[in-house]
């Protein structure tokens, strides 16, 4: 899978933008006319009160001209924050940078058609640490985030780069393997520990990782049907291996 690009906010209208222009253009227009003019009659009767009005309409013509120069490329680059802000909600978790639930459900729409095309399934695994907001009342707020970015770190060694890594909230991420079966990705669970170990500063607490995994069965036609239905499997025993008729919920 390739990393969905997000798109921008709707641009304006080709017709509505050509119009502005044309408007801009003959505004400008405009602006030479009267300051030929003006300079024509200073230079026919080269009076004080004739520079001095000359000067003013050029000081003037100069200053709305730079001002809308202005307006226009702040605007332009206000409007690429925001793109760049919504961008960030869209598709990127706050947490890590990583990829969050609605860019899994876009690689998922884009996958799944050449998953039928090609008979080749991908699976989907949900790591998550379940206990985490027991430990979070327990030991603390700094405790708790130590221990899922430990997980996060793990995860990000193993999953490979034709594959994919996503937050979908709390501690509870997801990964995509895609050209996979279910039987090969034990190949990766067995590479996921059991707990992630965290120090408090005095002892080691091993946080539980829980497995839920998935396989698209070529036939569900909506990302989030395929993701609701990972979501609802049975959580693994540790060491089981994957199969078609235990994962069943």
């Amino acid at each position: 899978m390739k990393r969905n690009e997000l798109e921008p906010a709707a641009p304006e209208q080709p017709g509505k933008d050509m119009r502005k222009h044309a408007l801009r253009f003959a505004l400008l227009i405009g602006w030479g006319v009267v300051l030929t003019l003006q300079v024509a009659g200073t230079l026919r009767n080269p009076s004080v009160s004739n520079v001095v009005v000359a000067a003013a309409f050029f000081c003037l013509f100069a200053i709305v001209n730079v001002n809308l120069f202005l307006m226009g490329w702040l605007g332009h680059r206000s409007w690429r924050r925001v793109s760049n802000k919504l961008h960030g909600a869209a598709y990127l978790s706050e947490f890590h940078n990583l990829p969050n639930r609605n860019y899994v459900l876009a690689e998922l729409r884009r996958e799944m058609p050449r998953a039928r095309a090609h008979n080749a399934p991908f699976v989907l695994i949900q790591l998550s640490l379940e206990t985490i907001e027991d430990v979070r009342a327990r030991r603390g707020d700094d405790f708790a985030d130590r221990g899922v970015n430990a997980l996060v770190e793990v995860l990000k060694r193993l999953t490979r780069s034709s594959d994919f890594l996503a937050h979908l909230g709390g501690a509870r991420f997801c990964v995509v393997l895609v050209e996979c079966t279910l039987e090969q990705s034990y190949i990766y669970l067995k590479r996921v520990p059991g707990t992630i170990s965290v120090s408090d500063g005095h002892q080691m607490l091993d946080l539980a990782v829980t497995a839920r995994v998935h396989q698209y069965d070529l036939e569900s036609l909506y990302a989030t049907d395929v993701l609701r239905d990972l979501e609802e499997m049975k959580p693994l025993r540790r060491r089981e291996q994957p199969r078609m008729d235990s994962l069943a919920a």
